[in-house]
């Protein structure tokens, strides 16, 4: 029970607990040991050396500290971070332990006291530092992102408890006990050392051992190359060295006004003993009761402004009232933020770069540029400071300033800090970290060349996209396809030059007419002709519409029904209607005989004239097994602009080699089609895959009309409408200018789609718990349920996705749906995390839940559903679902022996309008009716 409260309170999973504690002891174990020696150093070297000493003092620190962390990097690039740590526990339980015995023998050595003061500035950076580094190796993003706080919270508890014991030695036995318990203290570090190792650890050596090799063949660069090869490194760096200065500033004012106050060294001990203690118990409320909440609410980035904006509001209060208390005040607000929100925020922030990038940068920014800062503040106080004897209302104005330039760079780390997850995940879902990306920038082959040596497919794909311009510059080159050898290059060719003049060109069209033997060529040469206007339309329909060829006289009734549409004079003189009757009777009576090309060519006749009497022909080969007529069908329709067409050409998009020319068909209904075919959704008269083509013939129009159109169509039923739904409102948006989409509309949207995403997660695990019939009929049924609706969470995922990237950056959540969707634990944690900080606290707080949940398996997030029985999940899928999860479910039912508890759930679809759902639940209603009247 406890136990479970304890989980629950501190968002503890199954299988963390050990772990988690074993961490916060060992946190809390160095804190303690460094608040236990720090104030008896501080004390000694004040009541000593004075204040006035702290500057060189610092600037001793920024040296020495270099000079380690070349020793340290030389240690862990040939021995393990264990080993290490382990070494260093040592080392500085021999230094205190020695401290102990100074301090009791009374040995009063400048040289000594200035040796202590550097150690516990090295140990109080360099130990935390391996702390932290240990730490992203034993949790993951996630994990972190829970526990960081928890665990944060011994260190606080280690202040705190380091800070009250000092006072209660240091006042009744002497610095010399605290330097020896302190000893105590850091050598029961090593136990737990071991312990977490071979807990979590030693689980990953394979992981260690291939980022040692991959380092090793990088030539393993200096930590200095390392931090500025990477701009969040830089950002990070930059912000320790700045907020370092600050409490340099800050304790500068602070020791002195203190020294000022307490002459003696034990009760300066004291002193300082109780108030760090008093900052730690602040600070571990705030990591207790705000960390956590603070994290999940603004992200890293906007946490680590909370220190900074305090700092600030400090600064101005003691620039008008220069006490002590409010000394107090500002080192308090520097201790208690510092060491809750402020860093757990920056441990987090440095998570997305590498383990073996961050085993060098980490201790090199935490130790280096640590000790630089102090050594920079050192120089500050004594170059500025001293020599020109500022007062504390100066050093704070000094203070404001740094504080300014600290606003910025965390204004900086927020956009490095989502760059560094985008990169995590694109290697990760690239699959290759050393991945180059090739430059796809070469050089095309020239538009004369493609014209002279190109395929068929390539010269008319380019043909196709010409403009009026380039028709003008490489008209000789599109002339001379009018020899090429492929009749369809020559048709191409022909329509491109519809705008282009000449006697020449005008003759040699003609030839083309007379003693071509491909229709499309004869068509395209003819309507060539009569595009020109010195051409008279009526000598040339009279010269071609009874020719001999059939090749030209089809063309000519073409081109006749085409200008007839707009024309109607034109028809009644070369009597149109009587014209294309014959031929549909022609064709009709001798259908056999004739050739496919003149049938298209009488479809295309049908559909520019307009005439209703005339499309049962167009609509039998609408439905004829021929692709090649049903294509011109097809066109045919469009062309005729006839309603109810609109739904024949709707179905036929279930077959995806029709899909392109059934829209385009569509498109020549003009945009009044977007009311009928949305209509079409409404009624679920049409399977689910046919509907889900809706939307792109509706985003053609990229008009408000059709923007309106879309976002209704993502309140459908249907889960694949929605997701083409949404594709399509990325299509119809401006690239250059986001789309003008209602924000509270979208947003609505996104969390009607996560609803969905929840109930189908909802129907996968309460089916995957109901297995009550056994029968091979009833699993196999149930099985096929469960996978649609499987295919209906993938749906939803990728339509809150395209909605998000019309909210946030499009390439990021792109980007990011990928990471998610990927099969591996490292690449969906980093995408989880990058969402987590990229979107509102609201979005967040509805889609990451469900993202742990069904990705990452966590089953201890709360979702808040329950398994739901049969009857309840079917009446539910039944009025949130399309059509074909309704058939799907019904299909299910009729393998159950027992259909009363469905009867109800059933009635409501005896009147549905789609007549395959009406059967269904008119059989599985009978069904449940027999069985009770058996009874």
């Amino acid at each position: 029970m406890i136990k479970s409260l304890f989980k629950k309170t501190f968002n503890i999973h199954e299988g963390e607990m050990r772990i988690a504690l074993l961490m916060q002891l060992y946190i809390f174990l160095l804190i303690t040991v460094l608040l236990l020696i720090k104030p008896s150093v501080s004390a000694l070297f004040l009541s000593h050396l004075g204040s006035e000493k702290l500057p060189y003092a610092y600037l001793l620190v920024a040296l020495v500290a270099v000079l380690s962390s070349m020793l340290y990097n030389w240690l862990v690039e040939r021995f393990s971070i264990k080993i290490v740590a382990i070494a260093s526990v040592l080392i500085f339980s021999g230094f205190f332990l020695f401290l102990s015995y100074i301090i009791y023998a009374g040995i009063e050595n400048n040289a000594l006291l200035y040796f202590y003061y550097l150690s516990i500035s090295l140990f109080g950076v360099l130990l935390t530092s391996q702390f932290w580094v240990i730490a992203n190796l034993v949790f993951d993003l996630r994990e972190a992102k829970r526990l960081f706080s928890f665990i944060g919270a011994g260190a606080i508890a280690g202040g705190i408890f380091g800070g009250y014991l000092t006072t209660f030695l240091a006042d009744n036995f002497g610095n010399a006990v605290v330097a020896l318990v302190a000893t105590v203290f850091l050598l029961l570090t090593l136990p737990l050392i071991l312990w977490v190792w071979h807990l979590r650890i030693d689980r990953l050596n394979k992981y260690i051992k291939h980022d040692r090799k991959a380092g090793k063949h990088q030539n393993f660069l200096s930590s200095y190359a390392l931090i500025f090869r990477s701009k969040h490194l830089i950002n990070i760096a930059a912000i320790v060295g700045l907020s370092v200065i600050v409490a340099k500033l800050v304790d500068y004012q602070f020791s002195d006004f203190s020294h000022q106050a307490y002459r003696d060294s034990d009760e300066l001990a004291s002193f300082f003993g109780f108030w760090f203690s008093s900052f730690n118990i602040v600070s571990l409320l705030i990591q207790l009761f705000l960390t956590n909440r603070l994290l999940e609410r603004f992200g890293v980035s906007t946490n680590l402004i909370f220190l900074p904006m305090a700092l600030a509001i400090g600064s101005i209060i003691f620039m008008l009232v220069p006490e002590l208390w409010v000394l107090i005040l500002l080192k308090g607000i520097d201790t208690s933020f510092k060491q809750s929100v402020n860093k757990s925020a920056f441990e987090l922030s440095i998570l997305p770069v590498s383990y073996e990038i961050k085993k060098q940068a980490k201790p090199f920014i935490d130790v280096v540029v640590d000790s630089i800062a102090t050594g920079l503040a050192g120089i500050l106080l004594i170059l500025v400071i001293e020599k020109m004897n500022l007062d504390a209302r100066s050093i704070t104005m000094i203070t404001l300033s740094f504080l300014f330039v600290w606003f910025i760079l965390i204004y900086r780390l927020r956009n490095s800090y989502f760059d560094a997850f985008r990169t995590n995940i694109r290697k990760l879902v690239s699959g290759d970290d050393d991945k180059i990306e090739e430059n796809t920038g070469s050089l095309k082959t020239s538009i004369k060349t493609i014209f002279k040596y190109g395929r068929e497919s390539e010269i008319i794909k380019l043909l196709n996209h010409f403009e009026p311009e380039h028709t003008e510059i490489y008209s000789k080159q599109v002339i001379g396809l009018l020899d090429h050898q492929s009749d369809r290059v020559k048709a191409a060719a022909i329509h491109t030059l519809y705008g282009k003049k000449g006697k020449k060109l005008k003759t040699k069209m003609i030839g083309l007419i007379e003693h071509s033997k491909d229709d499309e060529v004869v068509y395209e040469a003819m309507e060539y002709i009569l595009a020109q206007r010195d051409t008279d339309q009526e000598q040339i329909f009279r010269k071609y519409l009874d020719h001999k060829s059939d090749y030209i006289k089809n063309a000519a009734l073409l081109s006749l029904s085409r200008a007839a549409r707009y024309n109607s004079a034109l028809a009644g003189i070369y009597n149109l209607d009587k014209r294309i009757s014959d031929q549909i009777k022609e064709f009709t009576d001798y259908e056999a005989e004739q050739r496919k090309e003149e049938i298209a060519a009488l479809l295309l006749s049908i559909g520019y004239f307009g005439k209703e009497k005339y499309y049962s022909f167009i609509d039998k080969y609408l439905n004829g097994s021929d692709p090649f007529l049903v294509k011109y069908a097809i066109k045919a329709a469009g062309l005729s602009r006839y309603e109810p067409f609109i739904t024949k050409l709707v179905k036929l998009m279930h077959l995806k080699m029709y899909r392109e020319d059934i829209v385009n068909a569509l498109m020549r209904y003009g945009e009044s089609i977007v009311t009928r075919l949305y209509q079409l959704d409404q009624d679920e008269l049409i399977d689910s895959e046919v509907r889900g083509e809706i939307p792109r013939v509706i985003e053609k129009f990229k008009s408000k009309r059709a923007i309106v159109t879309v976002l209704n169509l993502l309140e459908s039923k249907d889960v694949l409408l929605r997701k083409n739904a949404s594709e399509s409102l990325k299509k119809i948006k401006d690239p250059k200018q986001k789309i003008k989409v209602n924000k509270s509309k979208l947003s609505n949207l996104i969390f009607n789609e996560c609803m969905y995403f929840k109930d189908s997660l909802t129907a996968v695990y309460s089916l995957s718990e109901n297995r009550e019939e056994k029968t091979k009929e009833t699993l196999l049924a149930r099985e096929v349920l469960t996978g649609h609706l499987q295919r209906q969470i993938d749906h939803s995922l990728e339509t809150i996705f395209n909605l998000l990237g019309l909210k946030y950056a499009e390439s990021d959540m792109d980007m990011a749906l990928e990471g998610v969707k990927k099969n591996d634990d490292e690449s969906r944690i980093n995408a989880v995390e990058f969402l987590s900080n990229m979107l509102d606290s609201d979005l967040k707080d509805e889609l990451l839940p469900l993202l742990e949940y069904h990705f990452l398996e966590d089953r201890e997030v709360n979702l808040d559903f329950k398994i739901m029985n049969e009857p309840e999940l079917f009446s539910l899928l039944f009025k949130r679902r399309g059509v074909i999860s309704k058939k799907l479910i019904l299909k299910l039912l009729l393998t159950y022996k027992d259909l009363r508890p469905f009867k109800e759930a059933v009635k409501p679809l005896l009147n549905h309008k789609n007549p395959d759902i009406k059967r269904l639940a008119k059989q599985v209603f009978d069904k449940s009716s027999d069985l009770t009247t058996g009874l």
